[in-house]
């Protein structure tokens, strides 16, 4: 079996687990399950516990592959506001603990951290693989790409920079 297919076969089993509930949702003790209340949204440290960073990966990759495939769903026509937005904003729950667990791995790491690091960090590299190596979502930024210059995203790009 090719490495792309059998990367679409992980993906295709991935969302299916997703879309039939396949994960345990995160349960709202755990201090990633919402975003914080704290100034800048900065990690509650007296909150974090190492226990509480594996079952927010897992639920964070669950969530981001659920929204990418709410967007590889999609039967209109591939826009801005439709592909590249909702890929933008998927995620957010892993990108909140991987903000801090990063940070904690790499400035006071401990054994229970890093055994956590050596388990998911080879499940978080299929995770991204399995959305940027996807090939209908591919085809779907290939279409914006291509359809560029008549998207009128030039001037979006002007009133950013």
């Amino acid at each position: 079996m090719t490495p792309p297919r059998r990367l679409a076969i992980l993906l295709g089993l991935a969302l299916l687990a997703c879309s039939r509930g396949g994960y345990a949702q995160l349960p709202s003790a755990n201090p990633f399950a919402a975003p914080s209340p704290l100034l800048y949204q900065a990690p509650d440290f007296n909150r974090i516990r190492n226990a509480d960073f594996q079952p927010a990966i897992e639920e964070g990759m669950r969530q981001q592959l659920a929204e990418v495939a709410a967007i590889l769903r999609e039967t209109a026509a591939p826009t801005f506001e439709n592909t590249i937005l909702p890929l933008e904003r998927s995620g957010q729950l892993l990108a909140r603990v991987q903000r801090v667990f990063g940070a904690l791995t790499s400035a006071n790491t401990n054994d229970t951290l890093q055994a956590i690091q050596r388990a998911l960090a080879p499940r978080l590299a299929a995770h991204r693989d399995a959305i940027s190596l996807n090939d209908t979502l591919f085809q779907r930024i290939r279409s914006l790409f291509d359809r560029r210059d008549s998207l009128g995203l030039d001037s979006l790009q002007r009133r950013v920079v």
